[in-house]
């Protein structure tokens, strides 16, 4: 990721829409899909500058690690109270038992997936659970990709086959942010069409987003909490999945 994105990322992560939907996706299947468990340790692999830290409270104790020294700073500061430390992946993570390792938009930064997702499961107990967003869809690739540092973008079979490959039995899979698919694959089949009228020229593709339109996309995306976690939707821009230590 260019330092501009990371930047973005922390300025935007509390209040743009695509964070916000995220967030609630990924709430909606937490509680559906995380086995009981007290005092639960969580994990949370790649954190940034911690935006995942207040929702994945909710659920357990969290500490987190990240490859970024800057941004592993900002997270500190803006969480003093939680342990954040350096990590590398495929094979560098905090040693320890967690009940839960989460990477959110992370496991498509790295050559090795399978290996960076072995690395984390041995982290776990038996039946100890992993949760992991990825961007879906190889023929989405954009500019978004490249200023990202993304390796590739998944497929449900492919994600599936890379969590089964690292030891992990899949308890859940669905794609997200299925409502926006449509305008999102136009956007992205504008620009290869046309590379220069419609691909960024700025080394960091994540803006603001004016009101009201921040808070109708929000809404929207949001809504899919409803459905998410109770089913398994058939396409969309993102993929999450549940996985256990067997």
């Amino acid at each position: 990721m260019t330092p501009e994105m990371y930047d973005a990322h922390d300025r935007l992560e509390d209040r743009h829409w695509w964070f916000e939907g995220r967030r609630r996706v990924i709430r909606s299947v937490l509680h559906r899909h995380l086995l009981p468990r007290a005092n639960r340790r969580i994990l949370d692999v790649g954190c940034g500058s911690g935006g995942m830290f207040p929702l994945l409270s909710e659920f357990g104790e969290v500490s987190g690690c990240e490859y970024s020294p800057e941004m592993r700073a900002r997270a500190q500061a803006k969480f003093p109270g939680k342990r954040v430390e350096p990590c590398e992946l495929p094979h560098d993570i905090p040693q320890g038992t967690f009940d839960v390792v989460t990477a959110f938009d992370v496991i498509e930064h790295v050559d090795d997936a399978i290996g960076s997702l072995r690395t984390m499961k041995e982290r776990l107990p038996f039946d100890g659970q992993i949760v992991v967003t990825v961007p879906a869809f190889q023929f989405l690739w954009s500019h978004h990709d490249d200023v990202n540092f993304h390796k590739r973008r998944y497929g449900r079979m492919q994600l599936v086959s890379h969590l089964s490959s690292a030891g992990l039995k899949v308890t859940f899979a669905s794609y997200y942010n299925t409502l926006l698919f449509p305008a999102v694959a136009a956007a992205r089949v504008l620009e290869k069409l046309m590379p220069s009228r419609f691909t960024p020229k700025r080394e960091a593709d994540l803006e603001e987003t004016k009101q009201p339109v921040n808070a109708v996309l929000t809404q929207l995306f949001g809504s899919e909490s409803l459905a998410v976690g109770r089913t398994s939707l058939p396409f969309g821009v993102s993929l999450i999945a549940v996985a256990q230590r067997a």
